[in-house]
């Protein structure tokens, strides 16, 4: 069996600007597609370190497929049975070891079409609306701004 790297896409969620690194999603491009992320979430490409002379220089991290970027494996299905993995129903995607249960809430909030649960980062398989309680809970306005009251 070989791999193509085409049939795969990263996604932005998240560049902080502390050194933790990106938070990132890879998927193949159908799911990413199905359930909307490529809509809401732009294209990854390696944090631009300087610009000069109309040149644009940052650090590429190699020429490693997407399929092998280390990361942590996680599901989404779209039917309510919670024992196994469904038959063309599971699907699975990777997202950075930075990202947190926050990350995978807004993943989950910005998810079209018709899913039933998504698994955390601890494993276990949480319902939609759960993901909807504790992206609502969570601190998804970073893109915002900070206020002060």
């Amino acid at each position: 069996m070989t791999w193509d790297n085409s049939k795969y896409i990263k996604l932005l969620i998240d560049r902080p600007e502390s050194s933790a690194g990106d938070k990132w999603v890879i998927a193949l491009r159908t799911t990413a597609d199905y359930y909307g992320w490529t809509e809401e979430f732009e294209r990854w490409s390696p944090k631009t370190l300087y610009e000069e002379g109309g040149h644009s220089f940052s650090m590429q991290p190699g020429r490693r497929e997407m399929f092998c970027e280390v990361g942590r494996r996680h599901r989404i299905c779209r039917t309510e049975r919670t024992a196994g993995h469904p038959a063309g129903k599971t699907n699975q995607f990777k997202v950075s070891r930075t990202c947190g249960l926050f990350d995978l809430s807004e993943i989950a909030h910005f998810t079209k079409g018709d899913w039933h649960w998504m698994s955390s980062p601890r494993g276990e398989r949480i319902t939609r609306d759960r993901w909807a309680a504790i992206y609502q809970a969570g601190p998804h306005n970073r893109r915002a701004g900070l206020v002060s009251v």
